[in-house]
């Protein structure tokens, strides 16, 4: 959850006004390329890989100021986008970072109206007691606290107004945008790619916006996680709607307050063990994951337990994307720690659906292993020894930023949940980064 705005929120719900910025940020960026290219002439090849950086770093501030404006779901793509190391150029997701930071609350007039909508009746009549003032948001909607009618301390999340009516609309200015993004940068995937990119954002957003489907996630994660010290909170059902969601509040810090605190390092170890332990159960006993890694879903407690609170981005794996995933770890490290030759990597990226049949293991080893090597180093990294200390992880490289990067044009396809898998294992290394834990980096204890 990010901390409030102190604007009050406002979202253009009009068709023609969404159609109007689109387009707008559409022809702005067609002008910046037409004037980029014509600089570009007369520069050095030196010169040209500084000026494409800039110029794509200012093609981030114009979509990041479209989405802005839109708000709504187009603040959560931005977010979605910008945690895409793979996908979009470092300088681009960069911009879109800014979108975390872009909440405004809703006033108390329209919380009271969403909360009637939804439960039938206002929040003073439901509740014993409400604070009209939202102690959280995030991109879709904002938290307040309440108690219930038998004294339950309990966390309502309520939906920003007219959410559900601009996913379609957003989504197709994003794809407007990665269609005029592919003709002036040499750095975005084929189009099936940005097709399966697109459709996958899709299906969580409509999921994310039916807090029934949240609700129905946080029962699940409860009924069937046995983890020690993991605690996830209670689902109130009957204070809860498609745009409302009621439910247990934990106590505890969010990461950042925890780290204020001054944690020892045992401590920064037991909660980094327990965020490690909790994202490979998930995906090898429960084969769903919460692929959500802000730090803000996560409670530290004082008795040592760590809460889960928000499950309204989960993704459920296949069981042969879990396998081929699996085996690509050690690959990673045999490849790039022990220097032994790339087949297994080759036959596993083909598994993966990242390479085409067509691709032969020699274009493989020339052509796309070489640009791996800052990314595989920086993921390998945690799992080529038995225990890793977190202090000295590396920052995360992405894919090679350079007008000659060869690799992206290789890039075939992925499985679909490969997107939010990587985005949870990105956020879950950014996590114990943060803690700067040293742990146990044993993934493959949860197998059956």
């Amino acid at each position: 959850m990010d901390h409030l705005m102190p604007e009050s929120y406002s979202l253009p719900t009009s068709k023609l006004k969404r159609s109007a910025i689109t387009s707008i940020t559409a022809a702005k960026v067609g002008l910046k390329h037409v004037g980029h290219k014509t600089r570009s002439y007369w520069l050095s090849e030196n010169e040209r890989e500084l000026s494409q950086a800039e110029h794509e770093e200012k093609l981030g501030k114009l979509i990041f100021s479209a989405l802005s404006q839109l708000r709504g779901t187009a603040l959560k793509v931005s977010q979605l986008l910008s945690m895409e190391a793979d996908i979009l150029p470092a300088s681009i997701r960069e911009q879109l970072k800014n979108a975390c930071y872009q909440v405004p609350p809703i006033n108390r007039a329209l919380v009271r109206k969403q909360v009637v909508q939804e439960l039938g009746s206002p929040p003073a009549e439901l509740f014993k007691g409400f604070n009209p003032q939202a102690f959280a948001a995030a991109s879709i909607g904002q938290v307040h606290r309440a108690v219930t009618t038998n004294n339950q301390l309990v966390a309502v999340k309520i939906q920003y107004p007219g959410i559900g009516a601009t996913i379609e609309s957003d989504l197709k200015l994003v794809e407007h945008l990665f269609k005029t993004l592919s003709k002036v940068s040499n750095l975005m995937p084929q189009k099936q790619v940005r097709n399966l990119i697109l459709k996958e954002m899709q299906d969580r957003l409509k999921d994310e916006i039916d807090y029934e489907i949240e609700a129905d996630n946080l029962s699940w994660f409860k009924q069937n996680t046995n983890l020690a010290n993991i605690v996830i909170p209670d689902v109130l059902h009957e204070y809860s709607a498609k745009r409302v969601i009621t439910f247990e509040m934990l106590d505890g810090l969010h990461l950042d307050d925890w780290l204020a605190t001054n944690p020892d390092q045992q401590q920064r170890n037991h909660f980094g063990q327990l965020l490690f332990d909790f994202f490979w159960y998930s995906v090898f006993q429960l084969k769903r994951i919460n692929a959500d890694p802000h730090p803000g879903n996560f409670l530290f407690q004082s008795n040592g337990n760590l809460g889960v609170i928000d499950f309204g981005c989960v993704r459920s794996l296949d069981e042969e994307f879990i396998e081929s995933f699996s085996a690509m770890i050690p690959a990673v490290v045999d490849t790039f720690y022990h220097d032994q030759k790339s087949d297994a990597l080759f036959e596993i990226y083909r598994k993966l659906k990242f390479i085409g049949d067509n691709v032969t293991l020699e274009q493989f080893e020339q052509e796309i292993r070489p640009l791996l090597v800052p990314f595989a180093l920086w993921f390998g990294e945690a799992y080529q020894q038995e225990t890793f200390d977190f202090k000295n992880k590396s920052p995360c490289p992405g894919r090679p930023n350079s007008e000659n990067n060869v690799a992206i044009k290789y890039l075939n396809g992925m499985y679909s949940e490969q997107l939010c898998f990587d985005r949870a294992h990105l956020g879950l290394m950014n996590l114990l980064t943060q803690l700067g834990a040293e742990i146990k980096t044993d993934w493959q204890k949860f197998r059956n």
